[in-house]
């Protein structure tokens, strides 16, 4: 597929899968033995696996949105530049809920083939999440 494609298809997780809580086309956009790289929860593998992290996040932060900054595509990478907004209304790892408002930046890498997603690197700024949530203290001024 062209890098064109690859970022429609990427466009389709943002505008549908996230942002429109469609969650009924994740089989359509990811390949069955997707691979997932997420700091918090390490490298999981399958199309079941990556649902599970994305239920955790999204009972952690129900209607959670993505807004999209930056789409960049050369051969079967993808790279995408956002920013996650939520309320922590639900238990998060070891957190319990907060009803504190988020804004997390992040850059997520994805790597195509044959038209679906067979690897993604997530790479957002964890630590200030944690910091808003108040699970970790701010550095000093």
């Amino acid at each position: 597929m062209s890098a064109e494609q690859n970022k429609a298809v990427i466009h389709r997780v943002y505008d549908e899968m996230l942002n429109q809580d469609k969650r009924s086309i994740i089989d359509e956009i990811y390949a069955a033995d997707v691979i997932t790289h997420d700091p918090f929860m390490g490298t999981v593998t399958g199309v079941d696996a990556f649902k599970q992290l994305l239920a955790t996040f999204d009972t952690a932060f129900p209607g959670h949105r993505v807004k999209v900054h930056h789409i960049l595509a050369e051969g079967d990478l993808v790279s995408v530049v956002h920013t996650h907004t939520a309320k922590h209304t639900g238990q998060f790892m070891h957190l319990a809920p907060t009803g504190r408002e988020i804004a997390v930046n992040g850059i997520e890498v994805f790597r195509m083939k044959d038209g679906k997603i067979a690897e993604f690197w997530r790479h957002d700024d964890d630590i200030g999440m944690m910091m808003q949530l108040g699970a970790i203290p701010a550095p000093a001024q």
